[in-house]
């Protein structure tokens, strides 16, 4: 299991999955949370800010890559995803033209 590094010297425990892009161009996911969402309301971590994935299509690319309801995307191909807006988020995932996504990722259970 890798980790991510953090300000302050903390790192979350993470691993790494790839998701190949369907034919048709599609990865299989949805995601929900940004820091311009009501964290309140995250259904998965109280108060966490970060980007989750909110829905997996049943044999889509990221089922198959062992992508989770409710893991928490920490980067894609490099690009963090800690402290971004919903919006950016789904830009960046969007705007990555390789046809592998490179995801960290943290899920509940994963020690802290």
């Amino acid at each position: 299991m890798a980790s991510v590094g953090l300000t302050g010297g903390e790192s979350i425990p993470c691993i790494d999955i790839e998701v190949h892009r369907s034919p048709s161009g599609g990865l299989g996911f949805s995601i929900a949370g940004g820091i311009d969402q009501d964290s309140s309301k995250n259904p998965f971590l109280r108060n966490d800010k970060g980007i989750f994935v909110s829905k997996i299509v049943q044999q889509g690319p990221a089922e198959l890559a062992g992508l989770k309801i409710g893991d928490k995307l920490l980067s894609v191909n490099g690009y963090d995803l800690l402290l971004v807006t919903h919006d950016h988020a789904v830009k960046l995932l969007r705007k990555q033209k390789d046809q592998i996504l490179r995801l960290k990722v943290t899920r509940q259970g994963m020690a802290w």
